[in-house]
């Protein structure tokens, strides 16, 4: 596994230059690029001169950097921009569905959502259109189903198009999520819970928003602060936080701060991580934070921005650099590996 890192160049916190680390934090690949991206299924996208492309774990460039917008894989799968079209390109670098839609999401059971004018329907993998688009809005598949919206309305339908939860959610604030450990987020007279593959609510609506489950917890908001729900709806971890991202690994960040304005960077490191007892495990010192993979996460405080590893130690750490969202790829399914690729130590 490797890890994107960032190194400032210069004074301004704006100004980097990105390559990766290993485990131990050793530099493997040099920082040469403008910005990069974790890997997924082999690959990491990578920018230089507003163009993306992909190198894999040797540092070799797969995708020429020539897109005007490239996505993390799914499925052996991406989608890519150019000219404001969206297509579909390959692990090889090859051009599996030329650039012909407004938008394609993540591929999902073999499945991709596309969005064509105003409207929304699914493709295969070589790009057929399998479900036609007459949909309001919709998602990507996820565990066998797609969030949809019809009449203004959203439900979910299974692969072959037919329905599976009939449209009555009305998700005013957002989107009805997609299914996570079988359960996914909805929302009922202006109120967010969960329900099951049946349609049934396990978390009944009572939040004024709710998030997806991971590791068997799930994020849900009452009054602008932040706890978690278990999977038969008890609030297990009380809602005092800010912001409670989800857990990976055991551990999950979360923002202790009021809200209010901050004087300097340093009063605004106000985010640690919790264990599934919420405990904390890791203090309140960071401006930003990723999510734990591979036991390292990415983390930001006043003076560095580097990895730690869950004794709380830097492993790699640089002078502080503005780089916008740490964890890209959060909203992404679970990562299947498609064929063996060999890591470097």
């Amino acid at each position: 596994m490797l890890y994107p890192i960032f190194v400032r160049q210069g004074r301004s916190a704006k100004r980097y230059k990105a390559g990766y680390i290993n485990r131990t934090g050793q530099v493997v690949i040099e920082p040469i690029y403008d910005h990069a991206f974790p890997f997924r299924e082999g690959l990491a996208k990578v920018r230089k001169d507003d163009k993306n492309g992909a190198i894999d774990l040797t540092g070799n460039v797969v995708i020429p950097i020539k897109f005007d917008q490239l996505d993390a894989f799914t499925e052996g799968l991406a989608e890519f921009h150019v000219a404001q079209k969206a297509g579909i390109i390959d692990l090889s670098g090859n051009i599996v569905v030329p650039p012909r839609f407004k938008h394609i999401s993540h591929y999902s059971d073999g499945m991709a959502c596309i969005q064509m004018g105003d409207l929304y329907g699914f493709i295969d993998r070589s790009g057929n259109i399998v479900i036609p688009p007459f949909f309001e809005d919709a998602r990507g598949f996820s565990e066998g189903m797609a969030a949809v919206k019809l009449g203004g309305k959203w439900g979910y339908i299974f692969p072959d198009g037919s329905s599976a939860i009939e449209p009555r959610f009305i998700c005013e604030r957002g989107m009805a999520g997609p299914f996570r450990e079988g359960l996914a987020r909805v929302a009922l007279n202006g109120k967010w819970g969960h329900i099951d593959k049946s349609g049934h609510f396990v978390t009944s609506p009572q939040f004024d928003m709710a998030y997806e489950f991971s590791e068997g917890l799930a994020t849900v908001e009452i009054n602008k602060r932040q706890g978690y729900v278990n999977a038969t709806g008890d609030l297990v971890i009380p809602t005092r936080y800010l912001r409670a991202a989800s857990f990976s690994e055991g551990l999950a960040a979360v923002d202790v701060g009021t809200g209010a304005a901050h004087k300097t960077i340093g009063d605004a490191c106000e985010t640690g991580f919790i264990n599934r007892q919420g405990d904390f495990v890791i203090e309140p010192r960071f401006l930003s934070v990723g999510r734990f993979k591979d036991e390292l996460c990415l983390v930001e405080d006043e003076k560095y921005i580097g990895y730690i590893d869950k004794s709380r130690d830097f492993v790699w750490k640089t002078g502080w650099t503005d780089i916008g969202l740490s964890d890209p790829h959060h909203l992404l399914p679970p990562e299947r590996n498609i064929h063996p690729i060999t890591s470097i130590n």
